[in-house]
């Protein structure tokens, strides 16, 4: 692995691939259920169940590709060809997800035997598109914690990612207000068209000049042991710095799906804005947190990554505190706190993905191996798992309230339990990972000694 500085152009590129992946992502929190609740007739509860169900292939396959990228060694590398592989089947279901009453989807669909759209057309084309992801993000993360072994470098690379990750989910946020102001054309069903013709045409363009000029790091160590996925998962699982941050990951990416799945139920039946008020707030929340990942990354400089992540926690949770006073006429007020709020979330993206590839090196040190693509992959089989969690829980907590989305008699306690679904209860579940982050034992000094090791041990069998 490289130690010093790498090349801006070659850092960019890399980030580049997240931008089209990252437009995919806040539309099925934010427009998913509201779209298949809404205007196609399922029951919300259903949606975000099924929704969380499509996460159970991940125990599956995540494992398996994880392990399997370690192992297989093609002159094209071994984290490219699972990526280009996985492009196809992540369009097509993205398509037939996001468009499921265009000609195409309804041909398809009839073809394969179905229908219409009903839970299992949702469930199959949900599950089949995070198969996709995980065969296109998988392998993809585990080549950006590969491209350097220093401590910082690995938060900057991940840094430039997240911030092409926010630029997709300002593109996200962008066109449905295009699709609105500018075509005449609002509501879920079109913001999520507009948004799948735009992934079509992105994802291979995007995606094509990191996968020709960004080259892999060759493996400076011998190819990972065959291994079962059950006993890969045992093995990974035993890393104690990994097992803690993985636990504190679960509780910090809830709480920020429980916020994104309910954002546009608060701020339509809360706040009683319009869509393009909504796009707004949104919008304002992701651009402050792209901006903030240049300060969040000096901070980490300074103080470390784990005392970094636990400062954006205090932060976040500070501004959800007022937002349950909130109500009709504080439109201003809201934005404030949109963009304060969303300042903190950068800290609580970025810089766990670079304390993950820090993890990987103890394992290394360990056992002489090189197993990114096994750690990464349960890194996103608990990353997907802990958004369907909050989905779910954020769904079906309004919908035993009494909630229906849409209608205009929802009680004053429904709207209530969306306030705190939305805000405080996400916040409360943040803090829970605090203590396991605050005495988290992977420090720069500690990283630093290990590389050390590393590199020696592969100067004397080379």
């Amino acid at each position: 692995m490289r130690q010093g500085p790498i090349g801006r152009a070659r850092v960019a590129l890399y980030g580049l691939v997240n931008l089209p992946t990252s437009i995919v992502g806040l539309p099925i929190a934010l427009y998913i259920p509201a779209f298949y609740s809404q205007n196609l007739g399922l029951s919300l509860a259903a949606v975000g169940t099924l929704i969380a169900l499509s996460r159970l292939t991940d125990v599956v396959t995540d494992p398996a590709i994880g392990i399997a990228s370690d192992r297989w060694r093609t002159r094209f590398g071994r984290r490219k060809p699972w990526m280009v592989f996985g492009m196809p089947l992540k369009v097509l279901s993205l398509w037939m997800l996001f468009v499921p009453q265009s000609e195409f989807a309804v041909n398809l669909w009839g073809a394969l035997g179905g229908e219409s759209v009903s839970n299992w057309y949702l469930f199959f084309w949900i599950s089949a598109l995070y198969l996709g992801f995980t065969l296109v993000d998988l392998p993809y993360r585990a080549w950006g914690a590969e491209l350097s072994a220093d401590y910082d470098e690995r938060s900057r690379v991940t840094g430039w990612r997240e911030a092409f990750g926010y630029g997709g989910t300002l593109m996200a946020l962008i066109v449905p207000l295009v699709m609105a102001i500018g075509f005449g054309m609002p509501g879920a069903a079109n913001a999520l068209l507009g948004v799948a013709m735009i992934v079509v045409i992105a994802m291979p363009l995007l995606s094509a000049p990191a996968l020709i000029w960004v080259p892999e790091v060759p493996a400076q160590t011998k190819a990972a042991a065959r291994v079962a996925w059950r006993r890969g998962l045992k093995i990974v699982w035993s890393n104690g710095p990994y097992r803690r941050l993985v636990i504190s990951l679960v509780f910090l990416v809830a709480a920020v799906s429980m916020t994104a799945s309910l954002s546009f139920f608060f701020v339509a039946s809360v706040m009683e804005e319009t869509f393009e008020r909504y796009a707004i707030f949104i919008l304002a929340y992701y651009v402050s947190s792209s901006v903030a990942i240049p300060a969040w990354f000096a901070i980490s400089r300074r103080i470390g990554k784990h005392r970094t992540v636990v400062l954006g926690v205090a932060w976040l949770s500070l501004w959800s505190a007022f937002i349950p006073l909130l109500g009709p006429g504080h439109y201003w007020l809201f934005f404030a706190i949109m963009m304060l709020k969303g300042s903190a979330v950068g800290a609580l993206v970025f810089l766990p993905a670079s304390m993950a590839a820090d993890v990987v090196d103890l394992d290394t040190l360990r056992t002489g191996e090189q197993r990114t693509g096994l750690y990464f992959s349960l890194w996103g089989m608990v990353n997907k798992g802990a958004v369907a969690f909050g989905v779910f829980l954020a769904t079906n907590g309004v919908a035993w309230f009494g909630f229906v989305p849409g209608a205009d008699d929802n009680t004053a306690a429904a709207k209530l339990a969306v306030a705190c679904l939305y805000s405080v209860i996400p916040a409360l579940l943040a803090c829970i990972a605090l203590p396991l982050l605050w005495k988290y034992p992977l420090t720069r000094e500690r990283q630093q000694r290990m590389r050390e090791h590393i590199e020696r041990r592969n100067a004397r069998l080379a």
